[in-house]
Formats: C-alpha cells, structure tokens, sequence
C-alpha cells in the first residue's frame, strides 16, 4: 500500500506545556466551527468483546492510549496551508481535553508523557502535571524526535546540530540513562527528513535500538555499543516475550517462531494482495492487535480490516469478516486507529479519528500529488 507522507516542517514552540490543574495553565481545546462528530474509542478485548465509548474529542486525527487508559494523546493536523499540527491531552475521566505546546510520546509503563518542548525534552507527570526537564532546550542544538526504552531506562534521541555544514553527519544520535540523566553521542547521521515515519525501534528486551538514516537502517547494540548497517525496507517486529518476529518481503509474509525456526505463513490464499499493515503486540506475551491491508479503492486510498490476534494463527475480527464481503471501512477516509493495550494485556483500544484524506484538507493543505503538508 502506498503511504502518504506527511511533510514536516519543525516549528519550534516559544510556549510552555500546559496540563490541567497547572497554576496559570488555562488553555482549553477550542471547538472546531464545523461541528464534527466526536472520535469514538472503542475497548476491545481478545475474545473480540466491544465496548464504544463516545468523547468529547472534535478532530483529532492522531491518538495514543497512555498505558493506564486514562489520557489520550491526540494530534490535529491544520486545515488551512499555515494552519499547524496541534498536539492535546485529553483526560477520559474528567472529559477535558488541553492544547499542549509539544509532540509527545508515552511511556511505556506509567502515566507519564515524554514531550520535545523547545527542542529539548520534559517529562510529564499525570495527572498533576510535574515536569522534569531530561534533555535541555537548545536552539541551535535542537531534538528532532525521540525514543524511550520498553524497561525505561533509556531515551534516544537525535539533535540537529543547525550549524553544520554537512549536512551527513549534522544528526547526532544520543542515549540517555534517565535515572541519572546522563547521555552519550553514538552516532553521526543524515537525518530522515520529509516523512512521518517512526525513527527507531526498540527490541522488547530493550538491548538493541534500531534507527533510521537518510541511507539505511542501523542497530545499535547498547551492551557492547556497536553499530551495523541493515540492509531493511522496515523495522523488525517481535512479540514482548520474544518468541515470535513478524517478517515480511516481497514473496514472502509470515511469523518466525525464534524457539524453533519455523516459519508461519500469513499469506492469504485468496486475499493475495492482503498483508498486515500494523503489528500492535500486546505487553505481554504474543497476542496482537492488527490493522490489515485488503487492497487499495479507487478514491486514492485503502481498504482494512481489524484483527484481534489470541495467537499468531487465531484471529477474529470485532469489526467486519472478510467472510462477510469487503471491509467496512477506508484506512485514511475512516481513519480507525489501534491507540493501545490496556495494562493487562486482555484488551486494547481502537479510536474512529477523523478523515486524513486529502478530499477532507483545502486545496493549499497540499502538494502537487495530493500529499497533506505538515507543519509542525
């Protein structure tokens, strides 16, 4: 499936992160004009249970779970060509969503919201908001993205040195130890630009980051601190008890089982164009949550399939079979997203955002190839 990619253009926010119960941090999320339907979150267990829950959120068309399922982290992509992409948080309990001033990520085992803030990152709290400065601001020296470690003991990050010259090595890659704060240069890259793509990818043990160059993919292996260059179109995908690594080439799609060797093919004998688009694995074990490419529409977009995963080889599909003809619904038109697992591992969430076709953008949102133009 071709992937649209979102051009981001790094803007860098004068303003402070503003949390509910802050002290002089009023900034609700103002209502959209147009009056959308609310996004819908749907809790979905592995027995393909469904439960909707109906927000208050208009017109996001990102979003993230936090692990205890309380907050939302959701983004809004700018209609207008200087419009540009807002982040929020809203709070599922008090119904309250909040204009945040960074892109943030969540941690990977607590309420805490990481945030590039000014070209550095904070740490945020939830839900009494308490920051914690781990990367400091630097204008010339800014953070471009960032990744936390599964067991949270590490943060890479990349800073842009903007007074380089050369603009192959202008990416410094950095690992933080964020107990003690501090952090060590590992590599000098060209940095990605231009798409919307995610940057690096943990292995669930947390030993081995790997990360995307302008030219290739890279491992870096933090108990010896070696490099190797990968010869990759993706990332790896492993299951959080490492027993299973999602695999897919141009001939081939299948799950290796890394205990025995075996390959498990995927491939549909009648879907053949089918694949799975996205892994989303469960916290713990090998269950998973798949979003599932079908095959492309004629609208310049795709049709999907939800899938919950008891195992590599069982699925079910709370939202629409194959069985029962095409899918019910358009990847970017519809824009169902899984956001996350619930903490147990006995569900996860499925949020219904809003359209990011380029039919729902004005005509100066985008290029000469229909592709929304981000700023950020």
């Amino acid at each position: 499936m071709k992937k649209r990619l979102l051009l981001s253009y790094l803007l860098f926010s004068l303003l402070g992160i503003v949390i509910p119960g802050q002290i002089n941090a009023s900034a609700p999320a103002q209502a959209d004009p147009r009056k959308p339907e609310p996004v819908v979150i749907y809790k979905v267990t592995v027995d393909g249970k469904v439960t909707k829950n109906v927000t208050n959120m208009p017109l996001i068309h990102r979003a993230s779970m936090s692990p205890s399922g309380r907050f939302v982290y959701g983004e809004r992509i700018g209609y207008g060509k200087a419009d540009k992409t807002i982040p929020y948080l809203y709070d599922m309990q008090t119904k309250k969503m909040t204009q945040l001033s960074g892109y943030g990520k969540w941690s990977p085992k607590q309420d805490a919201l990481y945030v590039r803030e000014n070209g550095g990152v904070v740490k945020l709290s939830l839900p009494d908001g308490k920051k914690t400065v781990l990367v400091p601001a630097a204008a010339q020296y800014p953070v471009l993205d960032f990744s936390v470690s599964p067991d949270e003991q590490y943060m890479a990050f990349t800073r842009m040195d903007m007074l380089s010259s050369n603009t192959k090595v202008s990416g410094h890659l950095y690992l933080q130890h964020l107990p003690t704060l501090k952090m060590k240069k590992n590599d000098q890259y060209e940095w990605r630009s231009g798409t919307d793509e995610e940057m690096y990818y943990w292995m669930p043990n947390s030993k081995k980051l790997f990360y995307k160059t302008q030219t290739a993919y890279k491992e870096l292996d933090l108990p010896t601190g070696l490099k190797y260059d990968h010869n990759m179109t993706a990332f790896p995908s492993y299951s959080n008890d490492m027993k299973y690594r999602y695999v897919r080439t141009t001939t081939e799609e299948y799950m290796l089982d890394l205990q025995t060797g075996k390959k498990i093919n995927l491939k549909d004998s009648v879907f053949t164009e089918s694949y799975l688009d996205k892994i989303v694995w469960s916290p713990s074990g090998h269950q998973m949550a798949v979003e599932q490419y079908a095959r492309t529409s004629n609208s310049q977009d795709s049709y999907m399939y939800m899938q919950s995963c008891k195992q590599v080889t069982k699925c079910g599909y709370p939202f629409g079979s194959p069985d029962k003809g095409m899918p019910g619904y358009y990847h970017l038109s519809d824009n169902h997203r899984i956001i996350g697992w619930a903490k147990d591992g006995k569900s996860y969430y499925v949020a219904d955002l809003a359209s990011i076709h380029y039919s729902a953008f004005s005509r100066e949102k985008l290029s000469p190839y229909n592709n929304v133009i981000e700023l950020r």
